[in-house]
């Protein structure tokens, strides 16, 4: 089993920045009420901009899969899309190194 790291990346709308980190907050305590196998979740906003950054670390690719089948991933994603400049992104991580324990 290898963990799975993820970068999420999306830039809102100037008028939806409050909407959508209300949407986040939700989000985001759903993942850690919610699902085990999503070891590492922090959302981030870019100081004084309108970027937002997700960054996760999943026990596995089943782990992985679960996250993306939630119903909280459906009402987060039908909350989001449509505030976004543009769809979001999303890279696989490579771990290099870590202080975490």
């Amino acid at each position: 089993m290898s963990k799975i790291h993820m970068l999420a990346l999306y830039k809102v709308k100037p008028d939806k920045v409050d909407e959508v980190r209300l949407a986040v907050n939700e989000f985001v305590e759903a993942v850690k009420e919610n699902e085990p196998g999503a070891l590492f979740y922090e959302a981030y906003q870019g100081k004084g901009d309108l970027s937002f950054f997700h960054l996760m670390t999943f026990e596995d690719g089943v782990a992985e899969e679960l996250h993306r089948q939630t119903p909280h991933m459906a009402t987060f994603v039908q909350k989001l899309y449509p505030n976004c400049e543009e769809e979001p992104g999303f890279v696989e991580l490579e771990l290099v190194r870590s202080n975490v324990r």
